[in-house]
């Protein structure tokens, strides 16, 4: 069973970083407050790690962690 969930999940992580590199332009075009939580997202990141971050990567990041967690959600909702 874990090699199916690991299987799932790593195929919807790598769906996720996909789908959020060509979403983020978008939703940096029509949501300009979203722009503001990726550079504070960015700050953030840079602050913790000390590696320089730009906030299209930063709202790359925002975007994959929430596709991620949707999936995983609807993953174990349909299992169970």
């Amino acid at each position: 069973m874990p090699a199916k969930s690991g299987a799932s999940h790593s195929t919807g992580y790598l769906v996720s970083v996909v789908v959020s590199g060509l979403l983020i332009e978008h939703i940096l075009a029509f949501a300009p407050s979203f722009r503001r939580v990726s550079r504070i997202a960015g700050e953030l990141l840079t602050t913790y790690t000390n590696v320089p971050i730009s906030e299209e990567a930063a709202g790359m990041l925002l975007v994959t962690a929430v596709l991620v967690g949707v999936w995983g959600v609807g993953y174990h909702l349909y299992r169970h």
